[in-house]
């Protein structure tokens, strides 16, 4: 299943295309697909919603360093804290980059300041992204995001024909 992550009213203006992925199969597939559409601009890879309570800043870590490894493209990599500022400290003190929090957290503005006073950046909301659910069959969605940024305006699955069963609701 493909979905994209839009918030209402927001833009993207770094140029960074994200991909939202769930574990190291998914990396490569982004990556994969980012290469065969010739896309020569920056991957973001985007945690799940909320990684930071279930999956760990460990585990984020881990991902990421493997992927770094094999990367052929550049990326950054961005890890959900949902509402953990003690999450998005953790992460700040494990060397994360760039992070989100929900700015309607009490503690928002003090984790955003020892954000900024290592020069890494703390993210009031998720930015727009491509939400790979794997398994995914054929990567041409993907690959057409990359090439085209077709995400931005619509939803692919929602061009897909309705193939649930009918059920006869008539007595």
């Amino acid at each position: 299943m493909l979905t994209e992550n839009r918030p209402l009213f927001s833009s993207s203006s770094t140029g960074i295309r994200y991909v939202c992925v769930h574990d190291r199969a998914g990396v490569h597939v982004a990556l994969r697909a980012a290469g065969l559409a010739e896309y020569g601009g920056c991957i973001g890879l985007l945690s799940p919603p909320g990684a930071v309570a279930y999956m760990g800043v460990g585990w984020w870590h881990a991902l990421m360093n493997d992927v770094a490894e094999s990367a052929r493209q550049a990326f950054v990599h961005v890890l959900d804290c949902d509402n953990s500022p003690a999450g998005a400290l953790m992460a700040l003190r494990c060397g994360q980059q760039t992070a989100i929090l929900r700015p309607q957290n009490p503690q928002y503005e003090t984790i955003r300041a020892l954000y900024a006073q290592e020069k890494a950046a703390l993210l009031p909301q998720r930015p727009p992204s491509f939400n790979l659910i794997m398994p995914l069959s054929a990567i041409s969605s993907l690959v057409g995001y990359f090439a085209h940024g077709y995400c931005q305006h619509q939803h692919p699955e929602n061009n897909a024909p309705d193939t649930r069963q009918k059920k006869d609701c008539s007595p």
